[in-house]
């Protein structure tokens, strides 16, 4: 999402926390391999979809705009708590997630190259935490210098 991804660069340091799949579809690969596993809330190209689907739709229900906006806003209070942000940074934090206008949701895909420093950085998620049994992935620190942005 660019507003994540915006308060991310601007709050964070540019430093991102992604959950990921290696492959943008597991739709289109071989029943017979694990990505394929991979459940739709988990696929990059399904989610892409739904969320382009609902910012262009400017769907005041959407499940994943509500549910960004949740995340967004405990981060926020979280970040504060923890001295990672100030006060009113927070506050702007909370304004903007609470009033961007649905341009501001759109969906972006992360291509990022598994190099041998992104490897070590790469944590595989538990089983019991997978919206499937295809395999997801975490980076806690992802450098903007490290990915390119997609939009389609």
């Amino acid at each position: 999402m660019f507003l994540k991804f915006q308060i991310q660069e601007q709050y964070c340091g540019g430093i991102h926390y992604v959950w990921c799949s290696e492959n943008c579809d597991s739709k289109t690969l071989s029943a017979y391999s694990l990505g394929a596993l991979v459940a739709p809330s988990s696929n990059p190209a399904d989610i892409y979809r739904e969320l382009k689907r609902d910012v262009e739709g400017k769907d005041k229900h959407s499940a994943k705009i509500n549910a960004q906006k949740l995340t967004m806003t405990s981060l926020a209070v979280k970040w504060e708590s923890a001295h990672k942000i100030t006060t009113a940074q927070k506050d702007d934090i909370l304004y903007l997630v609470d009033s961007a206008d649905f341009s501001l949701w759109r969906p972006l895909l992360y291509v990022i190259p598994r190099t041998t420093d992104i490897e070590s950085r790469l944590k595989e998620v538990a089983m019991s935490r997978r919206a499937g049994v295809g395999p997801e992935y975490i980076i806690e620190d992802l450098k903007r210098s490290e990915f390119e942005i997609v939009e389609l």
